[in-house]
């Protein structure tokens, strides 16, 4: 797919090229399709040209929580209901 967008010309010079805005942009909607999970992370990490630990610095830069944050954050979930229930407490709900 390619989008064009009409920006005028002088908004670019040597320090910030019109290259520059494009591979941003490019990078910024391969992250927003991993988000909308339109895209899975190893093929935005093959897109992009990028190593795993760089994938999961710029999703978080950009906001988004790569997946093994997620297994992560729902396993301790898990485990404190597992532990809860095995001592007959009522599990701590969390907020979202």
């Amino acid at each position: 797919m390619k989008i064009e967008i009409d920006l005028p010309a002088d908004l670019f010079d040597a320090q910030y090229p019109q290259e520059a805005f494009r591979a941003r942009a490019r990078e910024l909607s391969i992250l927003e399709l991993v988000r909308v999970k339109r895209l899975h992370e190893h093929e935005a990490q093959t897109m992009l040209g990028i190593d795993r630990h760089e994938l999961v610095r710029r999703m978080e830069a950009a906001g988004i929580t790569p997946t093994e944050k997620e297994f992560a954050a729902i396993r301790s979930e898990l485990q404190k209901a597992i532990a809860s229930k095995r001592t007959g407490a009522a599990p701590a709900r969390k907020k979202r």
